[in-house]
């Protein structure tokens, strides 16, 4: 039987509640508990509807994400293809989606002493530790301030022509799409 997958990566109104004016860290949660509804409602034919919050890494933690990419055979795909492998699933690479969730002029930053996130504001040049309120991102600005990176298979076609079906395949791709991937590992 054919499962489906959806990944909810925001949202505006849920239940008839309007939620489009909240940080995105509670929209996130709000879609996460749908997802959970969906997948306990529909049966085993939505089993797989997925909120956003299992698929968040941090920029800082980007790393956690690039290391689950692997290339597999999907069915229905004669070539290999990007995927994101967690145990034993795994998900065909559409594409990455990079979200601000803090208004500018808030910047989020690590203090190198502290090891610890403050938000510095680059307008008024002043910091805090403690969340600013005014720096949550509503639905609008997140869509609008995001960056899409769109899975592109001509480009995945030409590498698995040039290079053969091993592990470096994915350093290939990942060099092709960002020239300075391999050059600073």
């Amino acid at each position: 039987m054919r499962t489906y997958n959806v990944v909810i990566t925001d949202g505006i109104v849920i239940g008839g509640q309007e939620i489009y004016q909240k940080p995105y860290s509670e929209r996130i949660a709000l879609v996460d508990i749908l997802c959970k509804t969906i997948r306990k409602e529909s049966g085993a034919k939505w089993q797989e509807a997925i909120s956003v919050k299992s698929l968040l890494f941090r920029l800082e933690h980007f790393n956690q994400l690039t290391s689950s990419l692997r290339v597999e055979y999907f069915k229905g795909h004669s070539t290999p293809r990007l995927a994101h492998c967690v145990k034993d699933q795994k998900m065909l690479v559409q594409g990455i989606i990079f979200v601000r969730h803090i208004k500018e002029p808030w910047n989020m930053e690590l203090s190198t002493k502290l090891k610890k996130f403050y938000f510095f504001n680059c307008k008024t040049r002043s910091s805090q530790y403690e969340w600013p309120a005014e720096a949550a991102a509503d639905f609008g600005y997140t869509r609008l301030s995001s960056l899409h990176w769109t899975w592109d298979p001509r480009i995945w076609n030409q590498v698995v022509q040039e290079a053969p079906v091993t592990d470096k395949l994915l350093d290939t791709f990942l060099a092709r799409v960002n020239p300075n991937k391999l050059k600073n590992t």
